[in-house]
């Protein structure tokens, strides 16, 4: 009973009050106004932002992607320009011929043929590097080639013991460029 009293009590206050009216009516018209914006505005402009929010997370990671390809290629670059030439090779083999005999041991004729280059920029080199002496001191000239700054590596190593020396053929193996 009382819930009806309070309904009929507003429904006389509504019909004789035109202030109270309007203002309803104010409140509907904005709580429809409302409804609208967020149908035809904010529900659109939320898919646009998580389209704009996926495209922004696949440029980054392109721009990730790019800087981390210039690092490469200044890397590269560098490495490239560490691989002798033609010309540097005697100055290859007189760096190795010194470390050899730096620890102590006796070169031997250091033969190399320059290859015959295709149409690649590199080309692979080949050289026999015959020493001897002691053990010891081969060993620690393997490391030292192993540990050079150079772009050598070994291909091939036989040992051969005569009378307390140590006789070792090595093939080692590089990449030159043309120029």
């Amino acid at each position: 009973m009382w819930l009806h009293h309070i309904k009929h009590r507003i429904t006389l206050q509504l019909g004789e009050n035109r202030k109270l009216q309007r203002a309803l009516l104010l409140c509907a018209a904005l709580l429809c106004a409302n409804a609208l914006l967020y149908v035809f505005l904010i529900v659109p402009a939320a898919g646009r932002l998580s389209q704009a929010e996926a495209r922004y997370a696949e440029l980054k990671k392109r721009r990730v992607e790019a800087v981390l390809f210039q690092k490469q290629k200044k890397e590269l670059a560098g490495l490239l320009a560490g691989i002798p030439t033609q010309k540097d090779m005697p100055l290859l083999v007189k760096e190795f011929v010194q470390k050899a005999r730096g620890a102590g041991l006796a070169v031997s004729s250091i033969n190399y043929d320059i290859p015959t280059r295709g149409a690649e920029e590199l080309a692979l080199l080949t050289f026999s590097f015959p020493t001897e002496g002691k053990y010891a001191d081969i060993k620690r000239f393997l490391y030292e080639v192993e540990t050079s700054d150079r772009i050598v590596g070994i291909q091939e190593v036989k040992l051969d013991g005569d009378k307390g020396r140590v006789k070792l053929q090595m093939k080692l193996m590089t990449y030159i460029r043309e120029h």
